[in-house]
């Protein structure tokens, strides 16, 4: 057996620098042929130079980052080590025992699920990392798009026996379209069946992603019932190109690092030469040093492919590649050191843009701090109201005044904190590029804008009007398609019903709370069965409210039939009495459907909704080109502001079916207010009831019912295809429109050019031939993809495994609401309502 060095032995190359980090300059260290073992809290090359800025303000020095991926891939399994690895815990949290710090509700460690995004802040290498682990369940959509809104960059952790499932597709492209930069991490490559190479391939078929391999798994063969069986034990690094064997039973805080030989430094090359190649393409700086080597691609230093890499990947041309199995505790560190070397700092992110209206600014164009609140909690511990924000210029400092240019309020920053997991620390400001956390304000709520360091000293002045009304791009909120009716069990249970909802409300947005007129009932809406589970759970558990929580069903809405048209104005006139005097307002509008596909035939709708008001729901208030309102004492913008309000009221319930209104187009035709008025406010119920007289105006055959159809992605085998196409088809209504290969032969992007799986560097897998799982290198697993109606896919798992012999699986994301044919309108009213 070759021996190895201890700690001691090795003191002089493994010296204690205060945080465990892991960073390695093999080059300085020179050729160490025998083992070395490296320790938690030691490091081998780098260390924190004296003098250099503190990562709390060196903003170079921040990463923020999320961790997404599909439900199991084991995102939060990774986190806990990461916590571990950095110091920040004293011991490795486990999912399946429900102690890790991430998962810290009650519901998550009850079911050994994310549910909610849970932010954390530690140091590695002399860098300050704000994680956030998100959701992976596909239910839980809402907290990956507002938490990806204010990241910098995204680890995407798969499972090495699944490859890329359905919800990383998901995820991976809400990266995309904020422009994320992204590493991969393939976890559990322990595991019977996992599959380094395919699985590569798989990101490049399935995400359209070019990808740069910088470590690769590493096999020791070991003797197991009588026979020899391949296992690993650690990752090569081909940018150094050294072994490193994690040792067991130290929890992963020792390793060997060796030089590779043979075999191993066989295929290191290869990969260290892909990397080159793939870098050489995108980068000229690259270029220069391969022809100042002579075309020798071991002879590019390490530090030359690692900034190449930094700058290819910060522009979205390359995804960096690891691998590792978290749950051994191998791995993981690399992963870190690729987080600060590969992912970007805030100042590596183009600047924040603030819009009002027409008016765009930059956020480096001004000298006000601005921040985004992505998130609000409600602390049992203390009772108050807990905002995250992310700060995108300035310092936002304790009890400095903020405004909220939402909603035009101003309040105080009592109080700030650090969150780690369901803990805080009082901190005195967050810096720009930081995330913290606001306590104790009253009117903030997700997506606002706060502004803050917006007066000079002693004056009370506050800034022009356009700039407090400057907003960040907001969190686009999806909308809700299943709700539950909530009843309080006594009378005197309904106000404490009210509030909680409020609070459920406040803190996740996708939720949506509704009363039905006809039966005052109260609904609870959200975007899965598990979603309104867990939120009922947390009313009745964490809250404490005396309800009951009745059947999930399925939203539905009402429209009118996309062949209607009324041209006639229909005007309604209100008259009232505000502070003693009397007031009046008539406004004359028609209603319009909006068809389900706006093709080229039309492009005028188009171009008008695109200039409209939206109203949510796909209702657009528009104005008629002709009319142009003009009022003494009334502005414009106060008459938009109560139209606005007036047809959101209006459209809340249709006049067949009592839905909420979906696909409406408002056109405003005119508007009348008597010369001496100096309000608006009439307007908002004028406005309310001309639609109402114009829905009942309606005939009734022109009324249809709208229902929520969800794209459907489901995965068999060859030999299932028919029957699971005939069963969406004819039994579910359904429309297939595609069928591919599971790793597809197309970009899905259509601006990234195509890249061929099998022309694309991969290591082989050496574990594949011993496993059950060796299935999925089978090239027939095909993908069908559909619409299909929400009602239809309620139990469908069941279905599908009786189908397909337990093999299927799926996915479905909501799409669109569509109007519903007569006879499916009949049925769902009979079942669902009667």
């Amino acid at each position: 057996m070759r021996p190895r060095f201890s700690l001691f032995a090795c003191h002089e190359l493994c010296r204690p620098v205060g945080r465990a980090v892991f960073s390695q300059s093999f080059e300085a260290q020179g050729s160490v042929r025998l083992a070395l073992v490296v320790r938690r809290g030691y490091t081998v090359g780098q260390k924190r130079v004296k003098g250099e800025a503190a990562p709390e303000t060196d903003i170079r020095r921040i990463r923020n980052i999320g961790i997404i991926a599909h439900i199991d891939a084991g995102k939060t399994t990774t986190t806990e080590r990461m916590l571990y690895y950095s110091g920040y815990t004293k011991r490795i949290g486990n999912v399946d025992e429900g102690d890790t710090v991430m998962d810290f509700l009650p519901a998550e460690r009850d079911r050994g699920i994310t549910i909610t995004s849970a932010a954390i802040s530690f140091d590695w290498n002399a860098h300050r990392i704000n994680l956030i682990d998100t959701p992976g369940h596909a239910d839980f959509t809402f907290e990956v798009i507002r938490s990806i809104r204010v990241l910098d960059g995204a680890v995407t952790v798969l499972d090495g026996v699944e490859g890329v499932e359905a919800q990383t597709e998901k995820v991976w492209q809400q990266a995309h379209e904020m422009k994320i930069p992204r590493i991969v991490f393939v976890n559990k490559m322990d595991r019977e069946g996992a599959g380094f190479g395919r699985t590569v391939r798989e990101i490049v078929g399935k995400l359209s992603a070019r990808t740069c391999i910088i470590n690769i798994p590493l096999f020791k063969n070991v003797i197991e019932n009588g026979m020899t069986t391949a296992k690993f034990c650690g990752v090569i690094d081909v940018i150094d190109m050294k072994s490193i064997e994690w040792l067991p039973g130290t929890d992963g805080q020792e390793f060997i690092v060796r030089d590779l030989e043979d075999d191993d430094l066989e295929e290191a090359k290869k990969a260290r030469v892909a990397i080159v190649e793939t870098l050489a393409e995108l980068d000229d700086d690259m270029v220069e040093k391969f022809l100042e080597v002579e075309d020798d691609h071991l002879a590019i230093s390490s530090r030359d492919i690692k900034t190449s890499l930094r700058k290819c990947t910060l522009q979205n041309l390359v995804v960096p590649v690891l691998c590792g199995a978290s749950f051994r505790n191998i791995g993981v560190q690399p992963l870190l050191d690729a987080v600060v070397d590969y992912l970007p700092s805030p100042v590596d992110r183009p600047p924040a843009i603030l819009r009002a209206g027409k008016m765009a600014l930059s956020i480096a164009e001004t000298d006000i701090g601005y921040a985004l609140a992505f998130k609000v909690v409600h602390d049992n511990h203390s009772g108050k109201i807990l905002v995250f924000i992310r700060v995108y210029s300035g310092t936002l400092r304790r009890l400095a005044k903020i405004y909220n240019t939402s909603n035009n309020t101003e309040e105080k920053a009592l109080k700030l904190s650090r969150m780690y997991a369901d803990t805080s620390a009082d901190i005195e400001a967050i810096h720009e590029g930081h995330i913290g956390v606001i306590s104790g304000t009253k009117d903030i709520r997700t997506g606002d804008t706060i502004m803050f360091d917006y007066q000079e000293t002693g004056n009370k002045k506050k800034p022009k009007r356009e700039m407090m009304s400057l907003q960040l791009n907001p969190i686009i909120v999806p909308s809700p398609v299943f709700f539950a009716a909530v009843e309080p069990k006594t009378v005197s249970d309904t106000r404490p019903m009210e509030v909680a909802l409020q609070t459920l409300l406040r803190e996740d947005p996708s939720l949506q709370v509704s009363v039905d007129e006809e039966t005052s009932q109260t609904h609870l809406s959200g975007m899965g069965e598990l979603h309104l589970e867990i939120a009922s759970d947390r009313l009745v558990r964490e809250l404490k409210v005396n309800a009951h929580v009745g059947k999930i069903q399925i939203s539905y809405r009402e429209s009118i039939e996309n062949n209607f048209a009324l041209h006639t104005p229909v005007s309604y006139t209100f008259k009232g009495v505000n502070k003693g005097a009397e007031t009046s307002s008539t406004v004359g509008l028609v209603l319009r459907p909006i068809p389900e596909d706006l093709d080229c035939s039309y492009r005028d709708l188009k171009k008008q909704l695109e200039s409209s008001i939206s109203l949510g729901d796909n209702n657009f208030l528009t104005f008629n080109e002709e009319y142009v309102f003009a009022h003494p004492n009334v502005s414009s913008e106060d008459v938009y502001v109560a139209l606005r309000v007036g047809a959101m009221a209006g459209l809340l319930h249709g006049k067949r079916f009592g839905l909420p209104m979906h696909s409406v187009q408002v056109i405003v035709s005119h508007i009348e207010l008597p010369l001496e008025q100096d309000s608006a406010a009439p307007v908002t119920p004028a406005t309310r009831f001309a639609i109402a007289k114009f829905l009942e105006s309606i005939p009734l055959e022109a009324k249809v019912l709208m229902e929520p159809v969800m794209d459907v992605t489901v995965i068999v085998n060859e030999e299932d295809i028919g029957s699971v196409m005939s069963d969406i088809s004819s039994a579910r209504s359904g429309r297939v429109y595609a069928l591919e290969d599971e790793v597809r032969r197309e970009s899905s992007q259509a601006h990234n050019e195509f890249i061929d799986p099998d022309q694309v560097y991969s290591p082989p897998d050496l574990t594949l031939h011993l496993s059950k799982h060796n299935i999925r290198r089978d090239p027939q697993k095909r993908l069908i993809r559909a619409k299909v109606p929400l009602s239809e896919m309620v139990g469908y798992l069941k279905y599908l495994r009786a189908m397909t012999q337990g093999r299927g699986s799926f996915l479905m994301t909501f799409d669109r609401y569509e109007r519903a044919s007569k006879e499916r309108a009949t049925s769902i009213w009979q079942n669902h309502y009667n």
